[in-house]
């Protein structure tokens, strides 16, 4: 039997090494390229494999083209993947003839996703194991072909319980292999009701919060100890980290150290006795020893981190530019409404914040993006979030300035970027529904969809190529984990303060201003190309509730993540929009102020745009990852939201007295 095999840590080397003695013949092996900044306390699959002759590779991206074919050119019965940490993609595993397998380290269904011995370890579980089973898109969820199960000892800690799974690998594999070569294995489906998923831990989640008890604290400990990162407190401004404990008897108040020999620390419920800790810029000890270095002294307290209490009596900052604008006014009053941030914000103009002004949580500064660059500089350094919004993004300004364009939407957003890279700090970036271009996707996906625009000639085009090479340099950014970022793709986000009246008489609106703006003048409403053109529209209420969810980012869950914002329910041509429009004009409360309606007419948007414009027929989005990640779906209908949108503009039309006859 050929094989290709995909391995990584310990485990990868013992699933080679079964696979040999069960004779299997292995193609190539993919591996990983170790991290600099990671503890490799474990055997390395390219030394193991390499010294028996396995042509070895340790490409960054498996899934890429290249290497799907050059595996699909070694025609593998088998793929296996062993502790192989990134997601393989369906074209590879389209590639073997009789499957590609994984080995997971636990009892599936249980503990799907990452590290699941470390988090069998805190959640106090008295069994675990290792499972063999066929892969699928879905994470750890394809058919089991055999498990080995694994028992957790009262004081077992994550790196014995791996070895303890590394040895029961051996153990399943041995059986498991020979089995599947003769085409005998058992394929049993996962009982999706029993089904559970973690996620992975970061060194940061190793903080010991002593208001639990002293029985979870002891399981954090043991999940996290060496060779992991650790779990840590702090005493004063110092880092420790705790490496042994054993719960004990004892009562206090949560952290506060009850005697010194040996070193007791209350808890929630119970004490910590800590037989090994270290001071962060100090040495591995014995808790006594580690005490007494360290002026240790009964009732002092360890506590959480100190930039997180500082953090905690205050509002979370965020620093917006393009406040004033559409999507920036609206996400400005979500924001303050919540009672949780303190928002920054510089525009050009505040015409559409001026309601905000009086709010002693709202700052608004009158600047230029390409000007105030140490005001952004300084305040960029002061938020936890920066939510830059400044762009050009109407297609007139596209097709007639591109050179504005490429220089405001991603010289100037590149700047900000490396602004928040330098002080570490999180962006949410705007991108757009345009990104797609010409994509023929029925759905577009944010993690799969090809971008693909039109030619050169086309200066359209322009704005969804800054804002595509945005997305890229901020991705690429996230990969190395210089920053923490989402990026948003809103589609058609419509309601008030879209545009305005007097910037639709210049072209620099979205359609459905430019036709608001036709009723209120008398003029006929330009349908572009017949306005057969089809765009899915969401409500921005709707819109921007799902962007306050980004910007809270409840558990982490967002950062890193392409999320796609908009309605496919509300998929209507530009010429069915105008149709809802008209109707509601014409029974608006202030129809009379205005004059007659002058009727439609189509015209070419060539004449319209300008020479190098170019448009697509339809734009859905997936909205998957809004469900997932934001637990947010949109129901307002279309009808609806051209109703709010058209009313707020004739209000100010009435008031600016400019249109009314």
């Amino acid at each position: 039997m050929k094989c290709v095999v995909l391995a990584y840590h310990n485990m990868g080397c013992a699933g080679i090494a079964a696979l040999l003695d069960a004779g299997y013949e292995i193609e190539a092996v993919f591996t990983h390229r170790d991290n600099p900044g990671e503890n490799i306390w474990f055997d390395s699959v390219a030394e193991f494999a390499g010294a028996r002759g396995i042509p070895v590779y340790a490409p960054e991206d498996v899934n890429h083209p290249v290497w799907v074919k050059r595996i699909a050119g070694m025609k593998p019965d088998f793929l296996f993947s062993f502790y192989y940490r990134n997601i393989v993609r369906s074209e590879l595993l389209a590639i073997p003839r009789l499957g590609a397998l994984n080995l997971h380290g636990s009892l599936l269904p249980k503990y799907r996703g990452r590290v699941p011995i470390n988090w069998a370890i805190i959640n106090g579980e008295t069994e675990s194991g290792v499972t063999l089973h066929y892969m699928t898109e879905a994470v750890d969820a394809g058919d089991i072909v055999d498990q080995e199960k694994v028992e957790i000892s009262p004081r077992e800690t994550a790196k014995s319980l791996f070895d303890k799974s590394v040895a029961a690998a051996r153990k399943m594999l041995a059986r498991a292999l020979p089995l599947l070569a003769a085409g005998k294995a058992k394929r049993i489906m996962q009982n999706e009701d029993d089904a559970t998923l973690f996620h992975g831990r970061k060194p940061a989640d190793g903080e010991i919060q002593w208001s639990k008890s002293a029985v979870e604290i002891d399981r954090l400990v043991r999940g996290v100890t060496k060779p992991y990162p650790g779990a840590f407190s702090f005493l004063g401004d110092r880092k420790c980290f705790f490496w042994e404990t054993e719960p004990v008897a004892g009562e206090g108040a949560p952290g506060t150290v009850l005697g010194i020999e040996p070193l007791t620390i209350a808890c929630g419920k119970g004490a910590l006795a800590v037989r090994y800790a270290q001071f962060e810029d100090d040495v591995y000890q014995p808790g006594e020893l580690f005490a007494r270095n360290g002026h240790i002294a009964v009732n002092m307290t360890f506590h959480m981190d100190p930039a997180k209490l500082r953090r905690a009596g205050r509002k979370k900052c965020i620093f917006i530019l393009g406040v004033n604008g559409f999507i920036g006014s609206h996400v400005s009053e979500r924001l303050l409404a919540s009672g949780k941030y303190d928002v920054y914000g510089m525009d050009l103009r505040s015409n559409y914040v001026s309601h905000l002004l009086g709010n002693e949580s709202f700052h608004f500064h009158e600047g230029d993006i390409t000007i105030d660059r140490e005001y952004i500089e300084y305040h960029v350094k002061k938020a936890d979030v920066v939510l830059p919004l400044v762009a050009i993004a109407t297609p007139m300004e596209y097709t007639r300035n591109p050179l504005r364009v490429f220089e405001l939407d991603f010289e100037e957003n590149l700047r900000i970027l490396r602004l928040c890279v330098k002080y570490g700090k999180r962006i949410i970036f705007p991108s757009t529904s345009e990104v797609y271009a010409m994509c023929e996707d029925e759905q577009f996906d944010e993690e799969n969809s090809k971008l693909v625009t039109g030619p050169i000639r086309m200066q359209r085009w322009i704005y969804s190529c800054s804002k595509q090479m945005m997305d890229r340099v901020i991705y690429a950014y996230g990969a190395k984990k210089m920053v923490d970022f989402t990026l948003f793709r809103p589609f058609n986000w419509i309601g008030s303060r879209l545009d305005s009246l007097a910037g639709a008489r210049l072209g620099r609106s979205r359609a459905i201003t430019q036709m608001i703006l036709a009723l209120v003048q008398g003029a006929p409403i330009q349908l572009i190309d017949g306005g057969e053109q089809k765009r899915c529209f969401v409500d921005v209420s709707e819109g921007v509730e799902a962007l306050y969810r980004i910007i809270e980012n409840a558990d982490g869950r967002c950062s890193g993540k392409i999320i796609n914002i908009g309605n496919p329910a509300n998929e209507a041509s530009i010429r069915t929009m105008a149709e809802i429009l008209v109707e509601k004009f014409e029974a608006h409360p202030l129809r009379g102020k205005f004059p007659p309606f002058a009727g439609f007419q189509v015209v070419d948007s060539g004449a319209f745009y300008g020479k190098g414009y170019q448009d697509v027929q339809r734009r859905t989005p997936k909205i998957a990852n809004a469900k997932k990640y934001l637990d947010w779906e949109p129901s307002i209908p279309l009808e609806k939201s051209i109703e709010e949108t058209l009313d707020f503009f004739l209000q100010e039309a009435v008031k600016s007295g400019e249109f009314t006859r």
